[in-house]
Parts: C-alpha cells; structure tokens; sequence
C-alpha cells in the first residue's frame, strides 16, 4: 500500500467518525464540532451529512436527522402562517417572519431581532470577521437554498431506502415547506454563503427548484410541476442574459461556485445541457486554481482559497459526465 493511499483511507477514517460521532442524541448536526460560532444546525449543511451517513452505509443515522427536522419544521409552522397572512395583508416584513436556515441543536430559533428593521437590508457588521456575530447585527439567517435541500435530502433517502411509510411521517413537514417556498421564491435571499441579501441568487434557485423536482416524484402534482417549471425558466432566462452561462445572481455577468448545483446533486438541468456546459468552461477557466474550486471572482473571504466541498462537487460532475481524466484538473 503507497503512502498516498494509506493517507486517503486515514482521511476516509476520520471523515466518517466526524460523521457519526457528532451527531446529536436528537439528530441534529452541529456545522462544526469544535468552532463554537457554528454550533447550530444548518438544513442544507446537515442534509449533505446526513447523505455522505446514507452514502456509507448509516440509513439510520440519514433517518434521524430528517425526524429531527421533520419535528423542528413543525414546531415552527406558525411562521409560515404568520408570513403567508402578513404578505395577504401587504404587511411590512423583518427578518423575523422567515424560517430560519439554521436552528439551535434542539431544533429552536435563535434570539431574534426586534426592533423592526426591513431584513433586506439587514447587514453582516463584519462580514470577514467573526467577533461579535449576534451581538451587534443580524447574522443572515434567510436563505431559501436551505429549504429545497431538506426536500431533496428527504426524497433521496426514501427512495435510496425505499422507506415509502416515511413519506407520510413526514407529509406535514414536507406541505409546509412547499407551501413556504411559494411564498419565497421570487424573494431575494441570503446566497448559500450568507451574502448578496438583496438579490435573487441562482445557486438559491437551483436547490428550490431541484428539492421541488425530487419530492414531486413522489407527490406527482401538476401544480408543483408547473412551478418547477417557472423557477426553471427564471434560471434560463438569466443565462440567457449572461451569454449562456449561468450567473451568480440575476442580472450578474460573473459566476459562483455553487452553479454546480444545478447539476450536481439536484439535476435541475441534464449533464449535457449546453448553458451547463459553457458554465463548466467558465468555471475551470476563472474558478479552478491550484487543484481546487474557489467559490467566485475576487473572493476575499479568508484569502478566498478554493473549497473542498466545491472541488468535490466538480469531481462529481466530471464522473457524471464520463471525463474521468478531467479529475487530474482537481487534487
């Protein structure tokens, strides 16, 4: 056995007892173990754990994060009545009105802002710092992209599992995240990176879109069908309008990491679709450096190196897309 290969099994090792040894009693995943500031969990980032615990062998443990949400989501109903009545009566809105993208480990909210401030425009005090976060300022906490993970999380795991008595554990939880992602997805948002909160972000499209198409093999109903098909479109028109690539947000001429969504996992889009393509191009062509995918053009968060999670999602498309030998672009 090479050196390189013992160290890729020691990783593998480790990677899954970080897996599985921090995965609360409830079900929940901390988004980080040992950094107190991310002792929460995200939807989204708790969903791809729970996949990478379905991926190797751990239905179980998948199972027990998604009753985990499954609970938390309905214990939290009342704000997406209290939203879907505020937007009915044309109310003004704070940040405060919208699920939030991560909850504390026992699946309750945050302390929330009260002094009425229109979360638009609701501003991260030190964006590249975090001293300070949930003192001074709002740490953004609407990000929609967190939503349509969870429905695709769960349409995974049954149908990986085909554990079909789940569906129906979960139906609840499941209508009202629809019902949530009516009401927001035409809504500018926080991006998967807690940034650009005043725009409509195309990664954050993509998972909605994506969770929508993954329930309704399920569900089978022609009127999520047709609003998967609108989100759809929303998304193609913006690469139209930035010479066939998709954007990092509407109206933006550069790119995101996070495009790679819309193929890899959530399969909005086929492999093969030419704007796909052309946004794989650009993506290796500004994006790709030193072995590994940085999340966009000018990043200066931490330095603004590449992304581990990114350069997977990139190793993927290139298996999914029969280039096995592109992978000698990533390390």
């Amino acid at each position: 056995m090479t050196d390189k290969t013992q160290r890729r099994k020691a990783i593998v090792k480790k990677s899954i007892d970080v897996i599985l040894n921090n995965q609360e009693d409830n079900g929940s995943y901390p988004a980080s173990p040992t950094f107190p500031q991310f002792h929460y969990c995200w939807l989204r980032d708790g969903m791809f754990t729970a996949e990478a615990a379905l991926e190797i062998g751990h239905a179980k443990e998948a199972k027990k994060f998604y009753q985990w949400v499954n609970r938390t989501l309905i214990k939290h109903k009342s704000i997406v009545e209290g939203l879907e009545l505020k937007l009915k009566n044309k109310e003004k809105l704070t940040s405060a009105d919208f699920l939030p993208a991560r909850f504390t480990m026992t699946g309750d909210l945050e302390e929330p802002n009260t002094d009425g401030k229109p979360f638009f425009f609701y501003k991260w005090p030190k964006l590249y710092a975090l001293e300070g976060l949930g003192k001074d300022g709002d740490w953004p906490n609407f990000q929609t992209d967190c939503y349509g993970a969870w429905l695709w999380g769960v349409a995974n795991y049954i149908k990986t599992t085909d554990d079909k008595a789940f569906l129906i554990e979960c139906q609840s939880s499941i209508d009202l995240t629809i019902k949530y992602l009516k009401l927001t997805w035409t809504m500018p948002c926080f991006d998967p990176w807690e940034e650009y909160g005043t725009k409509r972000n195309i990664a954050s499209l993509g998972s909605i879109a994506g969770g929508l198409q993954a329930i309704n093999e399920f569900y089978e109903d022609e009127k999520i069908s047709g609003l998967i098909e609108a989100i759809k479109q929303t998304i193609l028109d913006s690469a139209v309008e930035n010479g066939g690539v998709f954007p990092k947000y509407i109206g933006a001429s550069h790119i995101d990491g996070n495009s790679l969504w819309l193929t890899i996992p959530y399969k909005v889009f086929p492999i093969d679709h030419p704007y796909v393509v052309a946004t794989i191009k650009r993506l290796e062509k500004e994006l790709l450096v030193n072995g590994g995918v940085k999340r966009y053009y000018n990043d200066v968060y931490y330095g603004g190196g590449e992304w581990i999670v990114l350069t997977c999602w990139l190793g993927l498309y290139y298996l999914e897309a029969d280039e096995p030998k592109n992978l000698f672009k990533i390390s």
